[in-house]
C-alpha cells in the first residue's frame, strides 16, 4: 500500500549572502507498509523521523527517492490521484493544541474533512460527528465545546476522531502520545488498537517511546542519524535484538510499576 523507495533529504544551509553545506536529514530510506499493519518507526529525537512523516504526508518533497501510495506517486501523480491520496492518508500530530483552531468547536474540527470530501446534509454531518465523538470515548454533547474546554488527552481524542472521519487507509501518528501523561498514553494506545481492529486501517507509528512501539506495532523500524539501522518483524524480535542501539533504547525505558522505577534509577547511577 505504501512504498517508500530510496528517500533522502537535506536542508539547504546559509542565506542570501552566504552559503553553508547542506544539512543531511535522511539517507536512502526504503520500506513498505501493507494494509491493516501498524509499522513502528522508533528512534531518539533528531533522527529524522518527523521529517520522514512529513514527506509521506506530502508536506515536504524529498531531495531524492519516491513515495508511492496505492501505486501512485505522492508528488508527481495527476490532480485526481493526489486528491484521493489526501483523503486516504490522514495524520495525528504530537501537539494536540496547535493541531486545532482554538476558535473552532469540536464539531467543526471533526467535521472539517467531512465538509471537504463528503456531500452530507447538515443533519447527516451532525449525526456523523456525534458518532465519532462517542467512538473516541467522548460525549456527543461535547460537540459545541472549544479546545480550551478539553484536557490534553481529550483533545487528542478529537484529533483522532478527525483523522478517522473519512475512514482512511493510513494514519501517520507522529509522536501522537508523547505529550500525554502515562494514563492518557495507555488509553490512547488502547483506543488506536480498537479503531484499527474496527476499520482495518494501517498506522505509521512514529515514536521515541520503546514501550509504546512494542505495545501497538506489528513491525518496528529503528532509525538513527537519518538511516534505518535495524528492522524487527515483530515486537518479540526487537526485544531479542543484539544491535547496540536497540539494546540502548530498551535499557533506557522506565519499568511500568513506580516502585521498580526507583530501583531502576538507583541502579543506573
Amino acid at each position: 500500500m505504501l512504498d517508500v523507495s530510496h528517500v533522502s533529504h537535506h536542508y539547504a544551509g546559509g542565506g542570501r549572502l552566504w552559503r553553508k553545506a547542506a544539512v543531511p536529514v535522511l539517507h536512502d530510506i526504503s520500506f513498505t507498509l501493507e494494509p491493516g499493519v501498524c509499522l513502528g518507526l522508533l528512534g531518539v529525537s533528531g533522527t529524522g523521523k518527523s521529517t520522514l512523516g512529513k514527506i509521506i504526508l506530502g508536506l515536504q518533497r524529498p531531495t531524492a527517492g519516491r513515495v508511492c501510495f496505492a501505486g501512485h506517486d505522492c508528488y508527481t501523480s495527476d490532480r485526481r490521484s493526489l486528491h484521493s491520496i489526501r483523503r486516504e492518508v490522514q495524520a495525528v500530530f504530537q501537539d494536540c493544541y496547535s493541531a486545532v483552531n482554538p476558535l473552532m468547536t469540536a464539531g467543526q474540527i471533526i467535521g472539517e474533512p467531512l465538509r471537504n470530501y463528503e456531500r452530507l446534509s447538515p443533519l447527516e454531518q451532525k449525526r456523523r460527528v456525534a458518532e465519532l465523538l462517542e467512538q473516541v470515548g467522548l460525549q456527543a454533547s461535547d460537540v459545541d465545546k472549544r479546545p480550551a474546554a478539553f484536557s490534553g488527552g481529550q483533545l487528542q481524542r478529537i484529533n483522532i476522531a478527525r483523522a478517522i472521519a473519512l475512514r482512511p487507509k493510513l494514519i501517520v501518528l507522529d509522536e501522537a502520545i508523547s505529550s500525554l501523561d502515562m494514563v492518557n498514553q495507555t488509553q490512547i494506545l488502547s483506543l488506536l488498537a480498537q479503531l484499527r481492529a474496527d476499520y482495518g486501517m494501517s498506522y505509521l507509528f512514529i515514536t521515541h517511546h520503546v514501550q509504546a512501539a512494542l505495545t501497538i506495532s506489528d513491525r518496528i523500524i529503528v532509525m538513527d542519524a537519518g538511516q534505518i539501522v535495524y528492522t524487527a518483524n515483530s515486537p518479540q524480535a526487537l526485544m531479542k535484538s543484539q544491535h547496540p542501539l536497540v539494546q540502548q533504547l530498551i535499557a533506557a525505558r522506565l519499568p511500568e510499576h513506580p516502585s521498580r522505577r526507583l530501583d531502576w534509577s538507583s541502579s543506573s547511577l
